[in-house]
């Protein structure tokens, strides 16, 4: 793996070590990647106009699940709760090779991982944490 790309994903594994836990939580979803064991809690909170305003995470994983939960913590905020969805699936889709463009800055920092199909989950279970969350408080 190229040292740069290797540099850019232990620095965003590294933040996600470092983030400070959060009590105000709109939502909260643990899930697990029953292949290999990880496992990530995503805390959520959403400001009045339904933008996410902060994320913790909790993880017990590999590095790279680590790295995509420290990068889903610092891109974020911003968003509206109702596009975390198509944001998960274009960086899976990015991930897989169907888009040319990484959807969200940083992502492309994952393009070696691109071509190792089985850790793809990994990178994106903080993500589809806050799908599960968000999903499951607005049904």
């Amino acid at each position: 793996m190229d040292a740069l790309y290797q540099e850019k994903i232990l620095a965003h594994a590294k933040a996600s070590r470092d983030q400070a836990p959060i009590d105000n939580a709109d939502y909260t979803a643990t899930l697990s990647n029953p292949v290999c064991g990880d496992r990530v809690t995503v805390k959520i909170a959403v400001d009045d106009a339904g933008a996410i305003s902060n994320i913790s995470t909790e993880v017990r994983g590999c590095a790279l699940c680590e790295a995509g939960a420290g990068l889903f913590a610092s891109t974020a905020p911003g968003i509206q709760t109702k596009d975390i969805f198509a944001v998960t699936t274009g960086f899976a889709k990015w991930l897989k090779g169907d888009d040319a463009a990484a959807p969200l800055r940083g992502m492309d920092d994952f393009t070696p991982v691109r071509a190792i199909k089985n850790r793809h989950k990994c990178v994106l279970l903080a993500y589809e944490a806050a799908v599960n969350a968000i999903g499951e408080a607005e049904r």
